[in-house]
């Protein structure tokens, strides 16, 4: 029994064995999409979780200078408000220890509460480490230079604290998205600054209060404005920015080395069918 033959009728030639011309199919215009790596999508959820974050950590670490304070309290300061000959260096360790202990702490909560964004702990904890030691080790020469009384020592301390929450702020992003770093070191940088007019304006006020009194607010007021202040001010950033993103701008993207070799094999892949094309026209 011969087998059945089944004729496609779209798959038929037309007379002559000549197959038709393939017309070009029009794609359809795709809308604007987001891209894959796109900038941190801000929500207000995870942002007042941040802030919070922020708010303990530096309660935690504000309790942990105030147990210092109480414990070498007696090295603080000599006759007529003149500090001892080593208050620098012990408050040098202080803001050392403080730093590295409640960024260290920042950085866990981050990676509970948001795991998915920033998930390599290990890194971030040797980056802290290692930022923090050469904190201490560039700071201490300041507690020498502006000597000139134990305030202006604590004022040093409240900058060092500052300064190490600010660069560890900038290292946790930078891990999270390097594509974003230099916008995540503008929010840093706004959050930075709007922290020291605060803590400078605070301080400002305290001018005509007892010494013990001052020595007290000095130990308590990085931690407790640093934190939660560079926070909202990198949170504030990311929200504006992706606004700018989600408008279609995204200046502050920084391509990978693997995304501008790809781009660039693009290019010359281009350039040369370019040249092929020009070479058929001549040709013929």
């Amino acid at each position: 029994m011969e087998p059945s033959i089944t004729l496609d009728p779209t798959n038929i030639p037309p007379l002559g064995g000549i197959a038709p011309i393939a017309q070009p199919v029009k794609k359809e215009e795709q809308p604007f999409k987001l891209l894959d790596n796109a900038p941190n999508d801000v929500s207000l959820g995870g942002f007042f979780g941040k802030l919070m974050i922020g708010v303990v950590i530096g309660g935690c670490i504000s309790a942990l200078l105030f147990a210092v304070l109480s414990a070498v309290g007696g090295l603080l300061g000599g006759e007529g408000g003149a500090p001892s000959s080593i208050l620098g260096i012990l408050l040098a360790f202080i803001g050392f220890i403080a730093g590295m202990f409640g960024n260290m702490g920042l950085a866990l909560l981050y990676n509970l509460f948001f795991s998915k964004r920033y998930y390599t702990l290990g890194k971030m904890f040797g980056l802290i480490f290692t930022s923090s030691i050469i904190i201490f080790v560039l700071s201490i020469p300041l507690y020498f230079l502006f000597a000139g009384g134990v305030a202006t020592l604590f004022t040093i301390l409240g900058f060092q604290i500052l300064f190490s929450f600010f660069i560890t702020s900038n290292l946790i992003e930078f891990l999270a998205q390097p594509n974003y770093a230099a916008s995540s070191m503008m929010g840093n940088t706004l959050g930075f600054v709007l922290s020291v007019a605060v803590y400078l304006a605070i301080i400002s006020g305290l001018q005509g209060q007892e010494l013990n009194n001052q020595i007290f607010l000095f130990m308590l007021l990085p931690t407790i404005v640093g934190y939660p202040v560079i926070l909202f001010g990198l949170g504030l950033w990311d929200a504006i920015y992706y606004k700018f993103f989600e408008w279609g701008n995204n200046p502050f993207y920084l391509p990978s080395l693997a995304e501008l070799r790809k781009d660039r094999q693009e290019e010359v892949e281009a350039e040369a069918k370019s040249r092929e094309e020009v070479n058929v026209e001549v040709d013929t």
